[in-house]
């Protein structure tokens, strides 16, 4: 015997008559308000401080999808980044650092912050903007934090900045760091895409 198919719009019909459901999409909206106004009032410094500066952003992830550069809201993104926000206003100070823009005033601030990271979430943008900073100057940096397994999966953030440079000991690492469970499939796509544009 087999089901019977039902259309999204039947599946949601029948679950907005479930009172059940209904309460706990309450609840989980409710809890999400609650966490965003909490971010608002965390990052109030922040978008204060960049608003002063010129920038017009409601939250601390506006820059991220930002097209073009900011570098004057980096040194102001940099300082606020070892501030003690909410995990998720720190990724997004993190990923709104992944700029080349970044490396000169920044770049030792989040190395030293990507190494001492607890929270995996920030850990990852942090890694982001790491990868986005660098340049072939500070690849060794790069390839030290990506051969730590001690950052777990951030690192798969890292390799865009092997794959992308034309120093030979990023190739090289590539290759060692080809074994390593967190970032083997991801290798083997760089390496195969490496491939192709060395034809």
């Amino acid at each position: 015997m087999t089901k019977k198919k039902i259309t999204a719009a039947e599946l949601m019909a029948k679950l907005n008559a479930d009172p059940e459901f209904v309460a706990k999409r309450a609840r989980e909206e409710e809890e999400r308000l609650k966490r965003e106004a909490e971010y608002r009032r965390a990052e109030a410094p922040l978008v204060d401080e960049l608003r002063a500066a010129g920038f017009q952003v409601q939250s601390a992830w506006d820059p991220v999808n930002t097209p073009g550069s900011y570098p004057k809201a980096v040194p102001i993104l940099l300082a606020h980044l070892p501030r003690p926000y909410p995990a998720a206003v720190r990724e997004g100070i993190a990923r709104a650092l992944a700029v080349p823009d970044t490396k000169a005033p920044g770049w030792n601030v989040l190395t030293r912050l990507y190494i001492d990271e607890p929270e995996d979430r920030v850990r990852s943008g942090l890694a982001a903007a790491i990868a986005a900073a660098s340049d072939d100057e500070v690849i060794g940096d790069v390839i030290a934090l990506a051969r730590d397994s001690r950052h777990g999966s951030s690192r798969l953030l890292l390799l865009s900045a092997l794959e992308r440079s034309a120093d030979p000991r990023a190739d090289a690492a590539l290759m060692d760091l080809g074994t390593d469970p967190d970032l083997t499939k991801e290798i083997q796509v760089i390496l195969r895409r490496l491939k192709r544009t060395k034809r």
